[in-house]
């Protein structure tokens, strides 16, 4: 049972339910203030919310009901009714175990004796805990089904704000393509359709459509992603024709998503750990010199002091007749001999140690004088051209002294001819051959490779060296460039 010091009173009542009998604020604030004074009861403030829906907890007296209720200046919370206290059965119950309960209040409606101090009382709170899971249950269904019903219209799903590249119209609830956006949307696309990664479109992108916040990986591929840039919307992981007008064909839409899916395959496969890394340094990377067979390991019989003699010797030096394993050159036999591990292995470490020690060999490793150079200056002049063309097509748009049409026509001629100079530029031989030459240095700037363990060498070896090729007569070393 209660023992009371302070009692809260809240009253509400609706415009709607003003009139009616034993729910006027004056007849709620009678009948609990009656009650108090029978129980002797303290009254220490009474809350009052007249014309307010019990919907919600967006009340004045009640906001400031709880603000006093989390200072614990009362401890018992006195209504007429339940329904006064709210309509919900979720924010009912959240009232209760969250703002009153949480805070030694006891809570009592008059009407259902509903008293949270009694044993009873405790029981109707669990039972009321159900009917509010019930109750957001049937919110959220409603909720879906209602967004569901605006997918399948075709109206766009504006419960965010509207996709970059579009703006939204309230009135007629629709998308409306914002043209200047959307030049950078199809610029998307296109660099990613030529082949360029997220993460340089999304630097080119920040550097000529700079915004606030910048243009994140996130951003990009979101854009990617989305369906509502080929004429489509999206719910629930399902698509629904749109009734907006699509900045890019669906055909682009459908070849990016066929893209997307590929590059993830490969970066899967790329970057997942092998199960085992090889136990030698140079397996998989040894070629025989002769057949360009892989070089196997092998090892002799075990001395009476403890050591044996491994070799690397050519998988065709002893053709296989078992059916299913792999052959190489037609399976015939290679008359070439067997190498002893740690010749080979030191003379690779030795040629690795060269480049550490001396950077002049670096030079002379990529001194290709077939690698010619595009005049990147030219390249670069018509880019910034074309960027500037781009600028001015805008502002002509905007002055109304060109059409839309003209706008679109143009803005897509001058931007695929851009992404192909940029193209150019970034595949330029040279360049590459310069970044794969800084690559090296920065790799042969690990410690000498003659003093760290074998396991770090094995590291160093395979990050330089695509193949080893072996013959009676040399060594070549194929290195990564």
């Amino acid at each position: 049972m209660i023992t009371t010091n302070k009692v809260a009173i809240y009253v509400r009542v609706s415009t709607t339910n003003q009139a009616e009998e034993g729910y006027s604020i004056d007849e709620q604030k009678d009948k609990l203030t009656s009650y108090c004074n029978i129980k002797d009861w303290s009254i220490y403030n009474v809350y009052t919310d007249g014309g307010f829906s019990g919907s919600n907890t967006e009340r004045p007296a009640l906001e400031q009901l709880i603000k006093d209720a989390k200072k614990k200046a009362f401890d018992t919370v006195l209504v007429y009714k339940l329904d006064r206290l709210s309509r919900s059965q979720k924010d009912t119950l959240y009232l209760i175990e969250d703002v009153f309960i949480k805070n030694d209040i006891a809570f009592l409606s008059l009407q259902e004796n509903f008293d949270t101090s009694t044993p009873f009382g405790k029981a109707m709170i669990g039972l009321l805990s159900v009917f509010a899971q019930l109750e957001r249950e049937q919110i959220k269904e409603r909720m879906q089904l209602g967004k569901l019903g605006r997918a399948k219209s075709g109206k766009p799903m504006m419960w965010a704000k509207a996709a970059y590249g579009y703006n939204y119209n309230k009135e007629r609830s629709e998308l409306i393509v914002n043209e200047l956006e959307a030049i950078v949307v199809r610029e998307i696309y296109h660099l990613y359709l030529e082949g360029m990664s997220i993460t340089k479109i999304r630097d080119r992108i920040n550097d000529k459509y700079p915004k606030k916040p910048a243009w994140h990986y996130r951003i990009i591929r979101g854009i990617l992603d989305n369906p509502v840039y080929c004429g489509y919307n999206q719910y629930l992981n399902q698509i629904y024709p749109g009734n907006h007008e699509p900045i890019i064909s669906e055909e682009v839409y459908n070849k990016t998503q066929k893209e997307l899916k590929i590059r993830q395959r490969t970066a899967a496969e790329y970057f997942n750990p092998r199960p085992f890394q090889a136990k030698y340094m140079l397996s998989g990377i040894a070629q025989c010199g002769y057949c360009y067979a892989p070089l196997k390991i092998i090892m002799g019989m075990v001395r009476k002091d403890g050591t044996r003699y491994i070799r690397y010797e050519c998988y065709q030096r002893h053709p296989r007749k078992t059916k299913g394993v792999t052959v190489y050159n037609n399976n015939e036999k290679c008359h070439s001999g067997a190498y002893e591990k740690h010749v080979l292995e030191s003379y690779v470490l030795q040629e690795i140690s060269k480049l550490q020690n001396d950077v002049s060999y670096i030079d002379e490793l990529f001194s290709d004088p077939d690698t010619a150079s595009i005049d990147r200056e030219s390249y670069q002049k018509q880019i910034d051209s074309l960027t500037n063309k781009l600028k001015r097509l805008n502002d002509l748009y905007i002055d109304d002294r060109i059409t839309l049409e003209e706008l679109k026509e143009k803005s897509l001629e001058f931007t695929t001819t851009r992404a192909h100079l940029e193209t150019e530029l970034e595949n330029d031989p040279a360049i590459k051959q310069q970044e794969k030459k800084e690559h090296m240095r920065q790799v042969l700037k690990a410690e000498d490779i003659l003093s760290i363990d074998y396991e770090q060498q094995k590291i160093l070896v395979k990050a330089l060296i695509n193949k080893v090729q072996v013959t009676a007569e040399a060594i070549v070393i194929k290195w990564k460039i």
